[in-house]
């Protein structure tokens, strides 16, 4: 009985808690080509890709972002206010430049992937022969999008967040 309930809480334990088991990310290809992430490991006639190593992180280790910390501070004066505004401005601009990268590599990951689509799908023996390959080149262009459209998003709040340290700048002077 006692060893019925060792095994039982145990059990539970680890149930409950998900990071006893989440120490490691597996990234494996099947027999038909997919690919799979898990936290379970492979069978055995996977190709594994990648292992990862998976380390939980503590809430005092995650960092709080530049916009909260700009807009919650105080207001300084004089030459710090003029930092702060400098600052601004150099993050706004190395975030209009990062979109603009993003941007033209998501330009040349689609303009690849029509390329690859055009040129593997003129008969049907091509298309079944590369279709997980041209899948493959649509969600990479997909995914460069996505990031182009997020570098974007975070290029908007920077000029926001230069509007917001140049005003409370202002209101401070006045």
């Amino acid at each position: 009985m006692r060893l019925f309930l060792a095994g039982l809480g145990l059990l539970l334990f680890c149930g409950v808690n998900p990071e006893v088991f989440a120490d490691q990310v597996y990234t494996w290809t099947d027999k038909d080509g997919n690919m799979h992430i898990t936290a379970e490991p492979p069978p055995r006639n996977a190709k594994i890709k990648d292992v990862i190593e998976y380390e939980p992180r503590v809430d005092e280790t995650i960092p709080d972002t530049e916009q909260q910390r700009d807009s919650e501070a105080p207001v300084a004066t004089g030459e710090q206010k003029s930092d702060e505004v400098r600052q601004a401005r150099a993050r706004a601009k190395k975030a209009r430049q990062e979109a603009e990268t993003a941007r033209v590599k998501a330009e040349e990951a689609t303009k690849a992937a029509e390329k690859y689509i055009e040129t593997h799908s003129q008969n049907e023996y091509m298309r079944r022969a590369h279709k997980y390959q041209m899948r493959k080149a649509a969600d990479d262009a997909k995914a460069a999008q996505e990031r182009a459209r997020i570098a974007q998003e975070k290029a908007i709040e920077a000029e926001k967040n230069v509007k917001l340290v140049e005003e409370r700048a202002r209101k401070s002077d006045e």
